[in-house]
């Protein structure tokens, strides 16, 4: 099926269509590859408490394959402290990751790129942190990239508009790398997820949408506001920028170097705060 995202190149995505590259790893049925789910945190405290525990719970009998990165960017030491009070066990397992650091302002593209920066896994999926996986969610996603031999992005949006579900997109690591991640010239928010499906898309990404409601709920909140301009004028500049880049075979954002390198705190298995540093 085409959206209306891709009318502007006329880019196949139906499976069996375009030139699609092949998938960086071969998945052995009895080997399966580690997939990371990806949050990002700043202000948004109350949803990370409700979805948090409930994704940890939901797959926590497949955690020997999945692990949960939580990025944080608040500015206060609340959440760091609910996450060694409540989740001891989890950060010991090594099933919850918790990074810390500072950001000024807000850029959507910057933290998410972080955090998929810091993840281990094969597989890189984007949860927002108000959004739940569903019961096994993560070995939905896994079974996934097992039927498929090509390069795969799997797209869960729910196809109702602003749910919350947009971005939830799954990629290969190395596939994310080859694409530089979100683009970081864009605007605080607005468009980013669009974009990196546009650049893969035109790698040679095969994208596949799988919308079943048990794997991408999200919890209903007021959206978010941008300070100096509209949600709407930020996107619509974003876009015009996505365009120009694609238009010019400009695929690879960030010259490959994306999300923050230094100055991120690392809580490890003795629930002790360190400097991260990336094996």
């Amino acid at each position: 099926m085409r959206t209306f995202l891709h009318h502007w190149f006329g880019i196949p995505t139906k499976p069996g269509k375009g030139p699609f590259l092949k998938a960086p790893i071969e998945i052995a049925v009895d080997q399966s590859p580690k997939l990371s789910f990806c949050i990002t945190h700043k202000d948004r405290f109350e949803y990370l408490q409700e979805t948090l525990f409930q994704n940890l719970k939901d797959n926590e009998e497949d955690q020997l394959d999945i692990e949960f990165i939580l990025m944080d960017f608040h500015e206060s030491d609340e959440v760091m402290h609910w996450i060694k009070e409540t989740f001891p066990k989890e950060i010991g397992q090594g099933y919850l990751k918790y990074f810390r650091a500072k950001m000024q302002g807000w850029s959507a593209p910057l933290a998410k790129n972080t955090a998929h920066y810091v993840a281990s896994g094969t597989i890189l999926t984007n949860l927002d942190c108000d959004n739940f996986t569903g019961r096994e969610g993560g070995r939905f996603v896994l079974e996934q990239y097992y039927k498929e031999e090509s390069n795969l992005m799997l797209w869960q949006f729910s196809r109702v508009r602003r749910d919350g579900s947009y971005g939830r997109m799954s990629f290969y690591q190395q596939a994310f790398e080859d694409l530089g991640g979100y683009d970081e010239g864009l605007m605080e928010m607005g468009f980013q997820d669009n974009d990196l499906m546009l650049r893969a898309l035109k790698m040679g990404v095969k994208r596949i949408e799988r919308n079943d409601k048990l794997y991408n709920k999200a919890i209903k909140h007021e959206k978010y506001k941008p300070a100096h301009m509209s949600f709407r004028s930020m996107e619509r500049w974003n876009k015009a920028r996505s365009k120009t880049n694609i238009k010019q075979q400009k695929l690879n954002a960030n010259n490959g170097s994306f999300g923050l390198r230094e100055e991120i705190l690392f809580l490890n298995k003795e629930g002790v705060m360190e400097p991260f540093e990336k094996s």
